[in-house]
């Protein structure tokens, strides 16, 4: 059977396995979706310091994730806390059920139990404790804090459900409640990235589908290429749950970069088999198309998916996973490509202006004027081109030098997301809500009283309150008789009495969460708040932190300096760490994923020029809008390190055919202008055409309240625009230059036979070749 009828005779078959298997792939990408989870503790290796330490705290004092919940008119008398907290029970573990809620804390509840016997506190002294933390500036407002268990942060969703639920029973409106804390804040990124996705990938891919519309004038060539990106997204997203791996937000951007990809290859192989068609006619167009098309995308592919593969190489998991799974859904995408995609082709034959005006002596390739009037100009004045795109790469790349990086979780949301204003009135009116947690370990070796263990945590607590930033503290001390700040002058039998009222109350403190034992010390728990909506920097914090505890520490312990000692850690550190390294680690692996691909570029076309060409071309619009980005002040957050790597790929892919269609032409004797017009001519209209249904279809994501889905939007516009400018401008710039003549000069006596000469055409005819 001759080869070129291959896509027409298994054609259907090729499309009825496809079919048959999109009820599979479905369901493996709503198992995808479904499992998405973005708990950032969980990102950090072990053995991360930080990871360790955190690991320990939970050890010891277990899952201490708690949901603030509080409303207007919720104050120290009001009595719906008390049925809101009644109304909880159900869901506190018991019979042999693990729960969703460890235990449930009120303002209500403690000054009840502290003003009561044995300490008989004062109302004045109890709201002085609890102020920042459970009562508000104005001495009256407070809330409940609700402490989940290990299965409750792991159903989140149900969780805060029944929160609300419960809310609504004990009389509380529904519009009323607000609630926040990490668990809040993790559930609030999980839907937002899923509503937002979900939503506007509809609106992405009508306005991609009219862009496509308008490029090939054929339906059918717009379903096929649609298609076959959104099943190998689909596909990507399948091989996920497959794995026994869970979703999450950096993964997330997976599916894109893979439906990016395949997109801008079908393009391409569509404008592959129009050429097909007007150099041989219909009959096996389909394979002629994939056999020109095989050795760049196979090319662009296979670099890409290798460069994916270094990110293995980060600490972080996220990143890990997103380049494993990247790669390979890069890799599948190639396979719809030379699969689906002509089979679609042979089978359907799509009928178009287009297709006739290939059939016959006019060539559908031929540039518009508008192009071609570009071409030449680049061509001709190609030092100044080059000069100038090289002068914007230099200020680009000093702007990144400027660049603002940012952590803080609220930056992922917009001012509309309900989050946002509970957030901020639960801060104003009530405390800050995010915690960090310190520990002070006391040596049983070296056993102090329980007086004295107290005594120092109490100064603790109250040197702490008084840092910048610090909300409100919650540690043992809070729940124990006043120590004074010190035992100096308290007499012997005072202090016994004290001690013993102390020991006494161990329970309380065990069950409270604040003290614990193990590994042969006492641990003593302090919850320092710090409010959400602040950009923390944590390392500067525990700083501040250190300053203040490291010298009661070393003056409790004296001589013997291991008695006592300190440990930072909680959500804060681990979240600090994780988002600071996903951004470094981002970073890196750019780097890492670019020169990868330029070192497989060279070694495939075995010379340096294409190498520092890809190089420059493809940092080209990422050095320019990340570099505005640093003149302007615009800060960098997750949701902007991850779209280079989904640009790069598009940026190879068209550099490559472009790279491969001038070496076509040096090898058929035409000159570096003409060999430059050539591939301007073979790849200009699929290049703004893949710009056009990607960029303008992606532009759609810019229109999310969910931020890093509205970068994802905005900057992929901006990047793929300015790389269509890198790939239409720079790159041809460059190739009529020094560099394309030692690049045509090798390409002419290189490593492949040399080809026949032929005479040149004058470079109007290279654009519009004679039939």
């Amino acid at each position: 059977m001759p080869k070129s009828s291959f896509y027409r005779t298994y054609g259907t078959w090729i499309l009825f396995t496809a079919a048959a298997l999109l009820p599979l792939i479905g369901w493996g990408a709503y198992l995808a979706d479904r499992s998405n989870s973005n708990d950032v503790r969980d990102w950090l290796p072990e053995h991360y310091p930080e990871t360790a330490q955190f690991q320990w705290f939970r050890h010891h004092f277990g899952n201490e994730d708690f949901i603030v919940a509080s409303w207007p008119g919720c104050t120290l008398d009001d009595p719906r806390l008390d049925r809101f907290a009644a109304e909880l029970g159900p869901y506190l573990p018991g019979d042999g059920k693990p729960g969703l809620i460890r235990r449930v804390v009120t303002g209500r509840s403690l000054l009840e139990e502290l003003t009561g016997a044995p300490l008989s506190l004062g109302r004045a002294e109890v709201v002085r404790r609890l102020r920042g933390s459970l009562v508000g500036p104005d001495g009256l407002q407070t809330s409940a804090v609700v402490t989940l268990t290990d299965r409750g942060n792991a159903h989140l969703r149900p969780t805060i459900a029944a929160i609300e639920a419960a809310a609504v029973k004990a009389g509380i409106p529904a519009g009323d409640m607000r609630l926040a804390g990490t668990p809040v804040i993790n559930e609030a990124i999980n839907k937002a990235s899923q509503e937002s996705l979900v939503r506007l990938a509809f609106l992405s891919g009508a306005i991609g589908l009219v862009i496509a519309w308008w490029c090939f004038r054929s339906w059918k060539f717009t379903v096929i290429i649609f298609a076959a990106g959104l099943y190998s997204g689909a596909l990507s997203l399948a091989v996920v749950p497959a794995s026994g791996v869970a979703m999450n937000a950096i993964m997330v951007t997976m599916v894109p970069l893979v439906y990016v990809s395949v997109i801008s290859g079908a393009v391409h192989l569509t404008n592959y088999y129009l050429e097909a068609i007007h150099e041989r006619g219909t009959a096996g167009a389909a394979d002629r198309a994939v056999a020109h098309a095989t050795v760049p995308l196979a090319l662009a592919t296979g670099t890409t998916a290798f460069g994916l593969l270094s990110l293995w190489y980060s600490d972080l998991a996220p990143i890990r996973l997103f380049g494993v799974f990247s790669a390979i859904g890069v890799v599948l995408g190639l396979a719809v490509l030379f699969l689906f995609v002509p089979a679609a082709l042979a089978v359907w034959s799509p009928r178009t202006a287009w297709t006739r005006a290939a059939e016959s002596d006019h060539d559908p390739g031929a540039l518009p004027p508008f192009w071609r009037r570009l071409a030449e100009t680049v061509i001709q004045r190609h030092r100044w081109f080059s000069v100038a795109c090289l002068a914007m790469l230099a200020l680009g790349g000093l702007g990144l030098f400027r660049i603002e990086t940012s952590i803080r979780i609220m930056r992922l949301f917009s001012q509309n997301n309900a989050i946002v204003p509970a957030l901020g009135w639960l801060e104003q009116n009530l405390g800050a809500t995010v915690p960090v947690e310190v520990v002070v370990a006391f040596d049983d070796s070296h056993p102090q009283s329980m007086l004295q263990q107290m005594a120092l945590v109490e100064k603790i607590h109250e040197r702490v309150e008084l840092l910048p930033g610090v909300g409100g503290v919650l540690s043992a001390a809070t729940f124990a008789p006043y120590t004074r700040n010190g035992l100096d002058d308290v007499g012997s039998l005072r202090r016994s009495v004290m001690n013993t009222l102390i020991t006494r109350r161990q329970d309380v403190y065990l069950h409270s969460g604040y003290l614990a034992r193990g590994g042969g010390e006492d641990l003593w728990r302090l919850s320092v708040r710090v409010r959400g909506v602040d950009d923390l920097d944590y390392s500067a914090f525990v700083e501040k932190l250190r300053s203040q505890i490291d010298p009661l520490l070393a003056a409790s312990a004296g001589a013997d300096r291991d008695r006592a000692r300190a440990v930072y850690t909680g959500t804060v550190p681990i979240v600090y760490k994780a988002r600071r390294s996903l951004l470094d680690g981002m970073i890196f692996g750019l780097g890492t994923d670019v020169a990868l691909i330029v070192v497989g570029i060279v070694v495939a076309t075995r010379h340096w020029t294409s190498g520092v060409l890809l190089f420059l071309v493809s940092m080209f619009p990422t050095t320019l809008v990340f570099g505005a980005m640093g003149w302007l002040g615009i800060v960098i957050d997750i949701g902007s390190v991850m779209t280079p790597c989904v640009a790069v790929g598009v940026t190879v892919d068209d550099v490559v055919h472009f790279l491969l269609w001038f070496r076509r032409g040096t090898r058929r004797g035409m000159d570096v202008p003409q060999a430059v017009m050539l591939a301007y001519r073979g790849c200009a209209r699929a290049m703004y055409q893949s710009w056009g249904v990607i960029g303008l279809g992606l532009s759609a994501f810019a229109l999310s309240t969910f931020v890093p889905t509205f970068r994802f939007g905005a900057l992929m516009l901006a990047l793929l625009t300015v790389g269509l400018v890198g790939n239409l401008v720079f790159l041809p710039a460059l190739l009529a230059g020094p560099l394309g003549r030692v690049m045509a000069a090798f390409f002419r006596r290189g490593w492949h036979r040399q080809a026949t000469p032929v005479v040149a055409p004058p470079l109007a005819e290279a654009v519009e070749p004679r039939v």
